[in-house]
């Protein structure tokens, strides 16, 4: 009895260890190990529904059923791919948080960026399209953040038509939509009107995904030329080994 008793505790005590290990370094509890990769990002899904900070700052995501995982795992992987070790250790990203119904303040997000804990958390809940594009979205604000001075938010204003103001909204319904735009102005999404980050970090994913939706805008738009222009030529300060598709 007392064996079976030592074996259960071996057994338990280095499993809380390592979830409070995690809690310690991202502040977010329930969170388990999935994989750890060759660059050294530790994937981590919730093992329960988790709660993480207050008010604006709250988090909050369910655990996520194993047949959606692996396939959706997959696809992050594969997106993931695209970062070489020397780039993902210069822009400090260490964590990837996967799990399903994301809130971030109450409101319903796909994904969200904490630079200060090295970490990004995704919604799974999403459709592929936009969870790659989302995917890529937050890397550019663990960028920003951590290369803040390669990024001028007034040259890139100067690139918007005169008149143009950010909404400073960006959880209102009607500037929400990461749909592409048929007419862009400048913008490859509405949600792209709602701030200068997030106006690059939406830059920044189609750029890097570079399909033909995007080399069509910018032949028209020289306002998205300008800025497509301006975030390559940054990346490649932090890194010129890094290559774009």
């Amino acid at each position: 009895m007392k064996l079976n008793l030592l074996l259960i505790l071996l057994f338990i005590i280095p499993f809380h260890a390592k979830s409070d290990q995690i809690y310690e370094l991202i502040k977010i509890p329930n969170l388990e190990i999935y994989e750890t990769d060759s660059k050294g990002i530790k994937y981590l899904i919730a093992g329960k529904n988790f709660s993480a900070g207050v008010g604006i700052n709250s988090v909050n995501c369910e655990q996520t059923k194993k047949d959606q995982l692996k396939r959706k795992f997959s696809l992050i992987k594969k997106n993931m791919d695209f970062y070489d070790k020397k780039f993902v250790k210069k822009i400090n990203l260490k964590f990837i948080v996967i799990c399903k119904n994301l809130t971030v303040s109450d409101i319903p997000a796909i994904g969200f960026a904490n630079p200060e804990m090295k970490t990004i958390i995704l919604n799974i809940n999403t459709k592929d399209k936009i969870l790659q594009r989302v995917l890529h979205h937050e890397i550019f604000h663990i960028i920003h953040k951590n290369f803040n001075d390669y990024f001028s938010e007034s040259k890139w204003i100067e690139f918007n038509k005169p008149g143009f103001k950010y909404s400073a909204c960006s959880t209102c319904k009607e500037y929400f939509s990461l749909s592409p735009l048929n007419f862009t102005e400048g913008f490859f999404t509405d949600y792209a009107k709602t701030s200068v980050p997030e106006d690059m970090a939406e830059t920044f994913s189609f750029l890097v995904l570079n399909n033909e939706y995007l080399r069509k805008k910018i032949k028209k738009d020289s306002v998205l030329k300008n800025k497509t222009n301006l975030i390559k030529e940054n990346i490649l300060k932090i890194n010129n080994d890094f290559k774009f598709r």
